[in-house]
C-alpha cells in the first residue's frame, strides 16, 4: 500500500520543527519549556539566541576561516584542482552553508582570521 506524504504547511507547528531540525541540525541546544511556551515556531527565536549567547556563533566562524585558510593552502600547495584542494573545498562546503542560515558574513570571517 502506497502512502502520500503531506507537505508541511507554513506556519504549523511541524512546519516549524522540521525548520528547527534543518536548521540548526542536531546542534539544538537544551530550552527551557518556559522560554518558548511548548511552541516550536517560538522556540526557532530562543534556540537561535541560545546559540550566539553560548558562544556558537563565534567558534563556527573560527572554524569556518581555518577550514578556508586550510582551502587555500592546499591550493598553493597541491595547485587548484588537486585532490587535496577539492576535499578541502568539499569539507569547507557545509560550514559555509551554516555560515549562511546563521547570518555569518565576510566581514565575521575576517575577523576570525581568514
Amino acid at each position: 500500500m502506497a502512502t502520500t506524504m503531506t507537505p508541511l504547511q507554513p506556519g504549523t507547528e511541524a512546519a516549524a520543527q522540521a525548520a528547527a531540525f534543518a536548521i540548526f541540525g542536531n546542534d539544538i541546544p537544551p530550552v527551557d519549556p518556559d522560554d518558548y511556551g511548548g511552541s516550536w515556531r517560538t522556540a526557532l527565536h530562543v534556540i537561535a539566541e541560545e546559540w550566539v549567547g553560548e558562544g556558537r556563533f563565534e567558534r563556527h566562524a573560527a572554524r569556518t576561516a581555518a577550514a578556508l585558510n586550510g582551502l587555500l593552502n592546499a591550493q598553493k600547495l597541491f595547485g587548484e584542482g588537486s585532490p587535496e584542494a577539492r576535499a578541502a573545498g568539499t569539507a569547507l562546503k557545509p560550514l559555509i552553508d551554516k555560515c549562511r542560515i546563521y547570518g555569518i558574513t565576510t566581514d565575521d570571517l575576517r575577523r576570525h582570521g581568514a
